[in-house]
């Protein structure tokens, strides 16, 4: 039987939140071993076919989320990432062959709501405003990973692995 140095941590799980966790780790000298069943890593972050011709990814809208420590220090850009805007949040298909458009703006969306209802069109802005209050008294936004908790991570991490 084959003999091997023994790892300082084992994630379960190859995707985008245990490959970032396993990089951190290794990246502070930690001998990581990721585990995925999948013949495929990356998790919501992979670009698979949905559709003969037609390739996305399953949660590409939450790049806004990716924070941009995580970016740099694990130098994403270096490594293919390139993110490009979509000029639509979401499309979302009613019935016969009508149709809701979130746009990237305030107005936009304004607009699309306008067509169904004037009054919900002008209260939006109050509405995305409340949602900005309740991000604020939840902790929404804030940074995942800080500098100065870097390390506390990591022993975190390493003390609860195999």
């Amino acid at each position: 039987m084959p003999k091997h140095k023994p790892y300082d941590a084992l994630i379960v799980g190859g995707g985008h939140n245990g490959l970032t966790c396993a990089c951190y780790l290794a990246g502070a000298g930690y001998r990581v071993r990721v585990l995925e069943r999948r013949d495929v890593v990356g998790g919501a972050a992979i670009t698979e076919e949905f559709f003969p011709g037609f390739r996305n990814s399953a949660a590409a809208y939450t790049v806004s989320l990716l924070h941009p420590k995580v970016i740099g220090d694990l130098k994403l850009a270096e490594h293919g990432l390139r993110i490009i805007e979509r000029p639509l949040a979401n499309f979302l298909p009613l019935p016969g062959k009508s149709y809701l458009k979130i746009g990237n703006a305030t107005g936009q969306t304004q607009t699309e709501v306008g067509r169904y209802s004037a009054r919900d069109a002008e209260r939006l802005p109050d509405y995305y405003a409340m949602l900005e209050r309740a991000g604020e008294i939840t902790g929404a936004g804030e940074p995942v990973v800080t500098a100065s908790d870097d390390q506390r991570v990591v022993r975190f991490v390493v003390r609860h692995s195999l």
